[in-house]
C-alpha cells in the first residue's frame, strides 16, 4: 500500500471510489451522516472534485493499493495553527487493514511539515468506532457541537492532539 497526495489526475477514479465506498456502506454507515445519493454524486463530480483538489486550504491524500484507491483523507487549513482532519474514507472492505491509520499518520506529517501545531477531527457522537480510533492515536475530546447535515442537526464529538510528532 502507498499513500500520497491526489492530484488531478486522480479524479476518475476518486469519483469511481466515492461511489463504490457509498454504495458498500449506504447512508446508515457511520461516517456518512446525513449523506443522500444526490449528496453523494456532488461530492464525487469531476467539478467538485477539481475545486477541493485546487483549493489551497485543502489537501487530499490517497492510499493506493495494486493501483486501486482504498481510502482517501482529507485535512483542511484552519487556521495559521490548526488544521482539521475533515474526512478519512476507507472502503468497507479494507477496513481493519490499517489503511486509516497509515492516512491519519501521513495527515499528521503533513500537516506538522506545513508548520501545524494541532489537528482536530469531528465525528458523530454515536461513533464509537471512530472516536475510539482518534483516541488509541493520541486525541483527546475537547467537546461536543452540533452542525446541520442534510437538514438534520447532527451532534458532534470534537478532538484535538498536538503535532509534535
Amino acid at each position: 500500500m502507498t499513500v500520497r497526495e491526489a492530484n488531478a489526475s486522480d479524479i476518475p477514479s476518486l469519483k469511481e471510489f466515492i461511489l463504490a465506498a457509498w454504495k458498500e456502506s449506504g447512508p446508515k454507515a457511520w461516517g456518512w451522516t446525513g449523506a443522500t445519493e444526490e449528496s453523494i454524486h456532488e461530492l464525487a463530480s469531476e467539478g467538485y472534485l477539481q475545486r477541493l483538489l485546487s483549493n489551497p486550504k485543502v489537501k487530499m491524500l490517497l492510499a493506493k493499493d495494486g493501483g486501486y484507491i482504498t481510502g482517501f483523507a482529507a485535512n483542511r487549513t484552519v487556521d495559521t495553527t490548526t488544521v482539521e482532519l475533515a474526512g478519512i474514507i476507507i472502503s468497507e472492505r479494507f477496513t481493519g487493514k490499517g489503511i486509516g491509520t497509515a492516512l491519519m499518520k501521513a495527515s499528521m506529517e503533513r500537516a506538522s511539515k506545513a508548520g501545524f501545531e494541532e489537528m482536530t477531527v469531528k465525528t458523530e457522537s454515536f461513533n464509537s468506532r471512530a472516536i475510539g480510533f482518534y483516541e488509541a492515536n493520541g486525541f483527546h475530546r475537547v467537546g461536543l457541537e452540533s452542525e446541520e447535515v442534510g437538514g438534520k442537526n447532527v451532534e458532534l464529538v470534537v478532538l484535538k492532539r498536538g503535532l509534535g510528532i
